[in-house]
């Protein structure tokens, strides 16, 4: 009995191959698409240095905090941590009353990525999990609460440490969402320029020397997280008053959670 022939002819064959090509093309692209960048050892940065995203944290323990406050900044920084993308730069510093233009740095490294971000396809999210808590949460809460618990200081230059802040290298125009994020009571206090002498009255900082110092935050976002006093020295709609005048002017989209 004759051979049945093949009705697929040599198109067929053709674009079985092609298909077999495309799937394997297709495999390599989706695992270099994968591969992750070159990191710093010490803060998991990327070493091309294109963040996604850099959020710096300013807290001011210029008033020392009550135990009362220390959940909800806990939960703030919590919250700030998680919402960063992976990679993206986590920065905490403090108003340094001894040198107002220089903030102390508490804190300092970028996201390994949560378990809400990992591909269950390559990678496994109990891991990465557990990486993102080892290696960059618990070191960043064991640092905010030592920024917590330092000793009180004479002065409070905010002013001075968000200029410093717009000012630096890895903070400028042309890096992707910069966020500054403000744990203070707000009450401005330095030789600068004091709520204390002048009160919040922007047109009196306008007329002081400090005002000359003017930060540019075009496209950064600014949230301030007000730290409750039982008395507030100054009427806090004032205060709002004064920062919302500030970063209006710096340029920055400017909020306040409280």
């Amino acid at each position: 009995m004759p051979r049945r022939r093949s009705d697929r002819g040599p198109w067929f064959w053709r674009g079985m191959i092609a298909l077999m090509l495309g799937v394997v093309f297709a495999l390599f692209a989706v695992v270099a698409f994968n591969q992750p960048p070159s990191l710093m050892a010490d803060t998991s940065c990327r070493t091309d240095r294109k963040d996604p995203a850099h959020t710096i944290i300013l807290i001011d323990q210029s008033d020392p905090f009550n135990p009362n406050d220390l959940d909800w900044v806990y939960e703030f920084v919590d919250a700030e941590a998680r919402a960063l993308p992976k990679y993206g730069r986590l920065t905490v510093m403090t108003p340094n009353a001894a040198s107002p233009y220089d903030p102390k740095l508490v804190y300092y490294a970028c996201s390994s990525g949560s378990a809400a971000e990992a591909n269950p396809i390559f990678q496994n999210p109990k891991m990465i999990e557990q990486t993102w808590q080892t290696q960059f949460y618990a070191p960043l809460l064991e640092n905010v609460e030592a920024a917590l618990t330092d000793t009180r200081q004479p002065s409070s230059p905010l002013v001075e440490a968000v200029y410093s802040i717009a000012d630096r290298a890895d903070f400028q125009p042309g890096e992707s969402n910069r966020r500054i994020v403000l744990v203070s009571d707000l009450m401005q206090h330095s030789d600068g320029f004091s709520f204390y002498r002048l009160g919040a009255d922007y047109d009196a900082y306008l007329e002081s020397d400090l005002a000359d110092m003017r930060p540019s935050l075009e496209e950064v976002d600014v949230v301030a997280r007000i730290v409750p006093r039982q008395i507030y020295d100054l009427p806090m709609a004032d205060v709002k008053a004064f920062w919302r005048a500030y970063f209006s002017e710096a340029g920055a989209d400017y909020g306040s959670v409280n």
